[in-house]
């Protein structure tokens, strides 16, 4: 089965930030408390999507529901300022 990629999900902006919580729980929960090996792919897309969001979604939710992924998963470094406003004009 092929998983879209960030880059394809985003056809329909407002579908994929809508579906965020969900694609989260799904790729974090696989992967709490296994090894670096499994775990690092994860967090190197949560920490790819949460810039995205940053950029191109308007809620403040979704970005915290995306560090939180990461968080669970060991990541603790900041993608951007935590009070910070987004950087989408």
């Amino acid at each position: 089965m092929h998983e879209p990629s960030i880059g394809e999900s985003m056809g329909n902006a407002a579908d994929f930030w809508d579906s965020v919580a969900g694609t989260v729980t799904a790729k974090v929960e696989p992967v709490i408390g296994r090894g670096e090996k499994q775990r690092g792919p994860v967090i190197d897309y949560l920490r790819d999507l949460e810039v995205l969001a940053r950029r191109q979604c308007g809620s403040r939710e979704t970005v915290q529901i995306i560090a939180s992924g990461r968080r669970l998963l060991g990541d603790r470094s900041e993608i951007g300022p935590p009070d910070g406003s987004f950087t989408r004009g």
